[in-house]
């Protein structure tokens, strides 16, 4: 689906594993609604939202939040996905592929 470009685009590439970047990547009007939702954040005591349109032209929130602690951030996402994954790994088998 083709939308205009005075519609806001933003996609955003999470990291699948640790040291990777994330990826942002959105027209001016996308970066000018996720701006608006990080000054949201600050100023209010709650989040920023920004309402966007990813690739496949469908309509999303981005939320963006203030944390005053580390441990607001946990669980990390690739950190949750790979703890997942291992419990779902039986010890005696070292094959990954080989789920019990």
């Amino acid at each position: 689906m083709y939308l205009p470009k005075e519609y806001p685009f933003i996609h955003i590439y999470a990291q699948q594993k640790p040291h990777q970047p994330v990826i942002i990547k959105a027209n001016t009007e996308g970066l000018c609604v996720l701006l608006n939702a990080i000054v949201g954040a600050l100023a209010y005591p709650t989040q920023g939202v920004a309402e966007a349109f990813d690739g496949d032209a469908e309509n999303f929130r981005v939320l963006v939040q203030l944390v005053e602690t580390h441990d607001e951030l946990a669980p990390l996402p690739y950190q949750k996905e790979h703890e997942s994954q291992q419990s779902l790994q039986h010890p005696g088998f070292s094959d990954t592929n080989c789920r019990p």
